[in-house]
């Protein structure tokens, strides 16, 4: 699974030209990925393309664009609103009051752990009130929008979460079954 994250993370996305609207960009220019053909269908999600790609064998099959958590990205603890970096999976699909439906994703994994054990012997976790550290957070998934207007200009606005038009998290929760990985890349 490491040599799928380096492989994902050294490709880039195709940008808009400058005369061209500027809308974010276009989506990200691996229509294949070779190293993914054995799985049936796998999520990458690159922050820098603002998108969410579906792939099925390796074969890109669905582009949506996304938005991210407001704090950037990098996840470290609790409240950061930060999108978290790595590879994860699906655990959960359930519907969703706000935003439709909501795609729980396994952060915290052991990766996380690290960085914020990282963190805490840094000095990098800010006090939770009471004298002791934040926590490293939890339920990170792929949801919906009741901020459409923010999500069609890219706006990042979540508290660490990726956000999808409502259109896009209908057709995902019918697509992505629960333990489908997705992978989080700058």
């Amino acid at each position: 699974m490491v040599a799928i994250v380096l492989a994902v993370s050294i490709t880039g996305c195709v940008t808009t030209a400058p005369e061209e609207p500027i809308r974010g960009p276009v989506v990200s220019d691996e229509e294949v990925l070779p190293w993914a053909r054995e799985e049936p269908i796998f999520v990458v999600a690159r922050v820098s393309c603002r998108t969410l790609d579906v792939y099925m064998h390796g074969t890109r099959v669905r582009t949506y664009d996304a938005v991210f958590g407001m704090g950037g990205v990098g996840k470290k603890y609790q409240g950061d609103r930060r999108t978290p970096l790595g590879l994860y999976s699906i655990t959960h699909k359930y519907p969703h009051d706000r935003w439709g439906h909501f795609l729980l994703l396994d952060y915290p994994n052991a990766a996380d752990a690290l960085r914020y054990g990282e963190a805490l012997a840094t000095n990098g976790v800010p006090d939770d009130g009471n004298g002791g550290p934040v926590g490293i957070g939890s339920a990170i998934g792929i949801h919906g929008t009741d901020k459409p207007d923010d999500n069609a200009r890219g706006i990042d606005w979540t508290f660490g979460c990726i956000s999808v038009e409502n259109y896009a998290i209908d057709a995902l929760v019918r697509l992505l079954p629960v333990g489908t990985p997705v992978l989080i890349q700058e």
